[in-house]
C-alpha cells in the first residue's frame, strides 16, 4: 500500500494512469493498494521523478499462505511543499 499525503493534485494523471489497483481517497490524502510490492516499489520510484517526496517504510506480519510467511508493506510518500 502507498500512502500520498499532502498536495496529491499534481499527481491526479499518473494516478488514472495506474491499472489493477485500488485507490481510496480519505480525508488524509490518498490511499492505493497493489497487488505486489514491486509494483508498489515502481510506482514510488515514478512518483519521486515527478515530485519532491519523503518516504517512509513499514511491514506489518500478515499470516501464512502455502506456507509462505506474507508481510503487509506500507509506504507513505509526503509531498514537500514548493514554494
Amino acid at each position: 500500500m502507498i500512502q500520498l499525503r499532502g498536495n496529491v493534485k499534481k499527481l491526479e494523471k499518473f494516478i488514472e494512469k495506474l491499472e489493477g489497483v485500488e485507490i481510496v481517497e480519505n480525508k488524509y490524502g490518498v490511499d492505493i493498494y497493489f497487488e505486489d510490492v514491486n509494483d508498489a516499489r515502481q510506482a514510488i520510484s515514478k512518483i519521486k521523478k515527478l515530485a519532491k517526496v519523503k518516504i517512509k517504510s513499514s511491514t506489518k506480519y500478515a499470516g501464512l499462505r502455502r506456507g509462505r510467511v506474507r508481510w503487509f508493506f506500507t509506504y507513505s510518500v509526503r509531498l514537500e511543499n514548493e514554494d
